[in-house]
């Protein structure tokens, strides 16, 4: 069996290093010793058949730079049209749009490389501007089919085979990931003053955006309405991935600050409408896990993982409230973020008061005893890691230790 082929190697590296140098020197005050190093940086790339160039700037002392540049460019223009500009349309696209990296140490950004491809084609007054049409067209084509791809639903990172939760985390993953490689091909087309594509690219990253938006929506709501695993499974891995949720949510907001819609009282703004879902299912999901939560901690038949799984759902979900820190920030997150924190703590006392009542309930009961016992310290944690650590995480605490002891002592 033949090994797999090894990955081509990233095109124009060298090109691309020379390139960001040549644009430098020839932004600055040309002299004739300007000049010998724009000649020598362009001599390995100069073809057999192009004669080497002689630096006519020896000769136009005291002559205007504008003049100096035309008379520089003349003899260097062939290798910079023929050589340069094709090989940094190649590395441009090998890098945006092929997503290839390079080991190599010094390496220019992708953004200086575009800064510096977009400055040779105006220094030579349009000639080469088909090298950045292309590059333009690549990443406008694999921005679109990108976005398409994914609002389909297809996930090549998965199968029908993998766990749900995974496969859930992956999705979300995978849109946040795919929404920071728009945010590097805007920033590209601005580098390269493609105003067209670019606003078509915005247009997929919004779109894209809402369609993130949407899955988590339903992942949450999938759980309140069956409660079944497969559903939890779905809920959880959304929240899990919840530094994913934050770069969707804040991609969001930013698309709303700059794209402001006029609403009115029949319509809302798309963006807007998809936020407002999101938050809305998180709510209901709450409402939920504290129904599931609440009857667990008073002592109600819950498999212990499945406890500590929806604890961890509420730990995420006030996570996603607290971290979401932007200028646009809709001001139920701060409602939702107080609800939890109050509600957290009126189930952490419910619960401390009904492990008390049961280890001091005769006939006792001690295996329920223990199962508040482990469920009160879980909640305690809980409490902990929101920054609940107030009086109601003192009085459980205590109350725990009790219970502890006087579990102890009755093994005893």
């Amino acid at each position: 069996m033949r090994g797999a082929a090894a990955p081509a190697p990233l095109r124009g590296a060298k090109e691309a290093r020379d390139a960001v140098t040549l644009a430098r020197l020839l932004r600055g005050t040309l002299t004739p010793l300007r000049g010998d190093e724009v000649l020598a940086l362009l001599e390995p790339h100069r073809p057999r058949l192009v004669p080497k160039p002689i630096n006519p700037l020896a000769a136009m002392l005291g002559q205007p730079q504008g003049r100096l540049l035309e008379a520089l460019l003349r003899p260097t223009a062939p290798i910079i049209l023929d050589v340069l500009l094709p090989r940094l349309r190649d590395h441009l696209i090998d890098r945006i749009v092929h997503n290839k990296g390079s080991a190599e140490d010094g390496l220019p950004s992708a953004l200086e490389v575009a800064g510096a491809l977009r400055a040779l084609v105006a220094l030579l007054r349009g000639a080469g501007r088909g090298a950045v049409l292309s590059v333009v067209s690549a990443i406008e084509a694999d921005a679109r089919a990108d976005a398409d791809r994914l609002v389909r639903g297809e996930t090549p990172n998965t199968s029908a085979n993998d766990d749900p939760a995974n496969a859930t985390s992956n999705v979300m993953d995978g849109l946040a990931h795919a929404l920071l490689r728009f945010e590097a091909r805007r920033l590209m087309l601005e580098a390269l003053g493609a105003t067209v594509a670019l606003r078509d690219v915005v247009y997929q990253s919004r779109r894209l955006t809402r369609h993130a938006l949407r899955r988590a929506a339903e992942a949450m709501d999938g759980f309140g309405a069956d409660r079944g695993i497969k559903a939890l499974h779905a809920s959880l891995a959304t929240l899990a991935s919840v530094d994913g949720l934050l770069v969707v949510a804040l991609r969001n907001l930013d698309d709303q600050e700059e794209h402001r819609e006029e609403a009115n009282a029949f319509v809302e703004p798309a963006d807007r409408k998809a936020m407002n879902d999101c938050l809305s299912a998180a709510w209901r999901l709450s409402d939920t896990l504290f129904d599931l939560v609440g009857k667990a901690a008073n002592g109600g038949d819950l498999d212990e993982l499945l406890f500590e799984a929806l604890l961890r759902q509420l730990r995420s979900l006030h996570q996603f409230c607290t971290d979401l820190d932007h200028a646009g920030r809709p001001p139920v997150l701060d409602t939702l973020e107080r609800r939890l924190a109050e509600r957290i703590r009126a189930l952490a006392g419910l619960s401390g008061e009904r492990l008390v009542g049961t280890i001091l309930a005769r006939p006792a009961d001690p295996a329920k005893a223990r199962r508040l016992l482990a469920r009160g310290q879980s909640l305690a944690q809980l409490l902990y890691d929101m920054g609940q650590d107030g009086d109601e995480l003192e009085a459980l605490a205590l109350r725990l230790v009790v219970a502890r002891d006087a579990l102890n002592h009755a093994a005893g």
